[in-house]
């Protein structure tokens, strides 16, 4: 198989002068508009302006994102970048302390989980508001459609570069040798647990498996106080096999295709494809088999709100045609 090229993005310098208003308006923004293009990207760009004076290396991107909008699928990766940036330039910058890496780390794990909460449904599970809402369905009845979606899944070409961005992080050497770690320990296929942490955590080493929480405390969104017990400081290895066992994912020892997509969707929950009767964009965002419709907020369903954020189904298909991993059985 062919390997997909991977594509950095950058922050640089440059970055706050080009956000700014006035670039909105030559883009055709409205002054609100402009405001609110102005909130995250200006917020990113001054720790990428702090963390250069303290001589760590930051990601440089030209001028600017492509639309002059806070979508998620542009915020995402260049906040994930600058934190990668920071960690591995640390131990070559001279007279940086470990308190400047955290606080830079820990402003920009908030400014993604900001973005991140307002762009993803919020799970169905037994503490949830949504809990009783679907029933979910049987296996059998829809394991050979799972596996006749994954065969005919193919990823929108307007979103392949992002899509390759989201497998540059899967297979990022330090990130699998923590997933492996939680294989060890779960049995869960550390591409599983990778996958799973792209949609829950956006691949954020300081936020819980669970449901992206900080690491700097007990989990706060539903399922609230976990780890149970908790042993502060926690790492992210330990919470994540905690969120997988609180699961029960390390009881299964099926990580069939049709076993896998059926646990990932009942993860975060059936209300798409019960209710709303559409392929969930939890598994198929960025790919034919997904068009539009998604909740918005708690219980509000929006038919025309379109997912920011790569399926779980479609990152394993990326997976698999880039010959990182074996087509799961």
């Amino acid at each position: 198989m062919t390997r997909l090229k991977l594509d950095r993005r950058q922050i640089g310098t440059g970055l706050a002068a080009a956000l700014a208003a006035p670039f909105a308006v030559r883009l055709g923004v409205m002054p609100a508009q402009a405001q609110i293009v102005r909130s995250t990207w200006s917020e990113l760009a001054d720790l990428s302006q702090e963390a250069q004076r303290l001589g760590l290396s930051v990601p440089r991107m030209g001028l600017a994102p492509s639309s002059a909008t806070e979508e998620f699928s542009e915020i995402q990766p260049a906040i994930v970048d600058f934190m990668d940036g920071i960690t591995a330039s640390a131990p070559d910058a001279a007279g940086v302390t470990s308190s400047d890496i955290d606080s830079l780390i820990d402003r920009a794990s908030e400014l993604l989980r900001t973005a991140r909460n307002a762009e993803r449904a919020p799970r169905d599970i037994p503490e949830g508001p949504q809990a009783a809402a679907v029933t979910a369905p049987k296996f059998e009845d829809v394991s050979a459609g799972y596996v006749r979606l994954f065969e005919t899944c193919e990823i929108r070409p307007e979103h392949r570069s992002t899509v390759q961005w989201y497998v540059s992080k899967i297979t990022d050497a330090a990130r699998r040798k923590s997933y492996e770690a939680v294989f060890e320990e779960t049995c869960v296929p550390w591409y599983a647990v990778a996958i799973l942490h792209g949609m829950e955590g956006s691949f954020d080493m300081t936020s819980h498996l669970h449901n992206g929480d900080s690491l700097k405390a007990k989990t706060v969104q539903v399922p609230k106080g976990r780890p149970d017990p908790w042993l502060p400081p926690s790492d992210w290895v330990s919470s994540a096999v905690d969120a997988l066992r609180y699961d029960k994912l390390h009881e299964q020892a099926d990580w069939s295709l049709a076993r896998m997509l059926y646990r990932w969707e009942g993860y975060n929950g059936w209300r798409s494809r019960q209710l709303y009767k559409i392929n969930t964009p939890y598994l198929w965002s960025f790919s034919n088999h997904y068009t539009k419709g998604k909740f918005v907020a708690d219980n509000k369903w929006d038919p025309n709100a379109v997912s920011k954020q790569c399926g779980a189904a479609v990152m394993l298909k990326a997976l698999v045609e880039g010959g990182f991993i074996a087509p799961p059985a």
